[in-house]
């Protein structure tokens, strides 16, 4: 049984990462607001742009790399995610699935990858 709600599909029939055919632990989701900030002349911070999600796991083997590729087989591709929000809630979105351009790099000795980040940009809401 699924210990948290990260899940992950081409359609919106998603399936929860632990539960895929190689399951995948869950990640490490951090939520952005705002594609870019900047500073505005009175001092504040402003924001534009759409929502991102990063999910983040500091080892995947080479089978759960696998898995995941077969959501995103080329450098992105769009995808439909579960993944918490600001609030701390999930909530599920349309996405832009970025691949890593340092996988490569990551890979370790065993088929082991260190410190993966996937990012999702381009966050819509699904109602």
């Amino acid at each position: 049984m699924a210990v948290y709600s990260y899940e992950i599909g081409a359609t919106s029939s998603m399936t929860n990462v632990e539960s895929l055919g190689t399951p995948v632990y869950p990640p490490r989701g951090v939520f952005v607001e705002h594609t870019r900030e900047y500073d505005k002349a009175d001092g504040q911070v402003g924001g534009d742009g759409y929502p991102a999600a990063i999910w983040q796991w500091d080892m995947l083997t080479q089978a759960q790399v696998t898995q995941l590729r077969t959501f995103c087989s080329g450098k992105s591709a769009s995808v439909y995610i579960k993944t918490r929000n600001n609030t701390g809630a999930f909530a599920t979105y349309t996405a832009v699935m970025i691949w890593p351009s340092d996988l490569m790099k990551r890979r370790q000795f065993g088929g082991r990858f260190l410190d993966v980040a996937i990012e999702f940009r381009r966050l819509v809401a699904v109602v």
